[in-house]
């Protein structure tokens, strides 16, 4: 029995296309390591600033506490369950805690409440896969 993905193909993405697909979306999952705990992710809105950084705002709490600790990661994805396509891209990198004063950072958040803290990405890696189905050759028609 075929299955949907059995003609489908796994490409890696460039940097380029991975920061367009990034771009073109607002919500991603955050994750950072937590010392004696699991890691942490958790959903946020952000946003790609000019020079290639990711922003979001937070509330106090765990991701702000342990944002500047270590390496992070924001992973955006799309995907299509009905056709077995998809892609996912991941950047790694370093986190760090802005000035709360930092009005001028516009994130739209889905969550309610106050968002003071801003926290920026600076990425060491930028990695992307894409899932996507093989066409068929067909002749000038659209026919096999």
């Amino acid at each position: 029995m075929t299955r949907p993905h059995d003609d489908a193909e796994l490409v890696e993405l460039q940097v380029e296309e991975c920061w367009d697909l990034v771009r073109s979306r607002s919500v991603g999952r955050f994750a950072v390591n937590r010392t004696g705990a699991s890691p942490l992710v958790v959903p946020v809105n952000y946003l790609v600033d000019h020079d290639l950084t990711i922003v979001f705002r937070s509330a106090a709490g765990t991701k702000v506490d342990v944002a500047t600790q270590g390496l992070v990661a924001i992973q955006v994805d799309e995907f299509d369950p009905i056709h077995h396509v998809g892609w996912s891209v991941v950047v790694e990198g370093l986190a760090r805690r802005l000035h709360e004063d930092q009005d001028d950072v516009v994130v739209e958040t889905w969550a309610p409440g106050a968002k003071p803290f801003v926290i920026r990405v600076t990425p060491t890696r930028v990695s992307g896969r894409r899932i996507r189905l093989e066409q068929p050759e067909t002749d000038g028609r659209g026919y096999r």
